[in-house]
């Protein structure tokens, strides 16, 4: 009985060892390819903006053909206007590694209104004018610009430089009154299209694929404006001379919808 377990067992063993010989060797399986979403900034982009902005418009008037001749004194007011701003813009991004080099164009409807008035005014030689002022105002109703930028991502956010053209409709008068002592009133009127430069900085978030945020800071300079001021009594031979500085600043968000290139491009590794 002992002998036969014996060859019993040894019975089972042999054919489980066959059994596993006949089996098929495990398959090889590649581990999963793991990817990762990298956002693309590279595209055509529309997008609307809203934001605030001000105008330093600091004036200088001097009296010609000369102050001691006219007989008033020249003067300086420091103004700054302010108001609020909303537009469009449309550019181009192309991204190469981490740099994003692109342009882009905007414009925006204004509302920056001022007006300021002073007096008396002061003869040259001292002492006030009775009765003189100045009243003048601007007028901005649209401010665009062409820039370029030079920005630097990291995945879906960018931070960037831009710098370029500015341009805006500004519009300046001026009446200077010496009418109570029978100086005459002198008006003037200047109402063109300003060209200047602007720069700044600012950065721009994807929140999906096609979608993206940004907040920006420009400054801008569009040069002087003079406005001369006439009257139909003592000119050409007497007159006033009014430089305005046109420059100002902008804080300003928006949103933008990028076509074709910004969809994610997938990395393995």
């Amino acid at each position: 009985m002992k002998k036969f377990a014996i060859a019993a067992a040894a019975l089972v063993v042999g054919t489980v060892s066959a059994s596993a010989a006949d089996l098929a060797a495990r398959p090889y399986t590649k581990a999963p390819v793991a990817v990762a979403s990298v956002y693309n900034w590279t595209g055509f982009y529309i997008g609307a903006h809203a934001g605030w902005g001000s105008n330093e418009r600091d004036s200088f008037t001097n009296f010609l053909p000369s102050p001691a001749a006219f007989g008033a004194a020249p003067f300086g007011v420091n103004q700054r206007q302010n108001g609020g701003m909303a537009g469009g813009q449309i550019g181009f991004n192309y991204q190469v590694n981490n740099l994003v080099w692109g342009v882009e164009a905007d414009i925006s409807w204004v509302d920056w209104d001022r007006a300021y008035t002073v007096g008396p005014l002061n003869f040259f030689a001292g002492g006030p004018i009775p009765g003189s002022f100045q009243t003048a105002a601007t007028d901005m109703n649209w401010f665009g610009t062409v820039r370029g930028r030079l920005g630097f991502a990291v995945n879906n956010w960018m931070f960037y430089g831009t710098g370029g053209l500015a341009y805006a409709d500004v519009r300046h008068t001026v009446t200077t009154s010496f009418a109570a002592t029978g100086g005459g009133v002198f008006t003037g009127t200047s109402d063109d299209t300003r060209f200047g430069w602007t720069a700044g900085a600012g950065f721009e978030w994807g929140f999906v694929p096609n979608w993206s945020l940004k907040a920006e800071y420009l400054y801008y300079d569009l040069g002087n404006t003079t406005v001369t001021g006439l009257s139909p009594i003592f000119s050409p031979a007497f007159s006033t001379s009014t430089s305005f500085d046109n420059t100002g600043h902008i804080a300003r968000v928006g949103i933008n919808y990028r076509f074709g290139g910004a969809a994610p491009v997938v990395a393995k590794y």
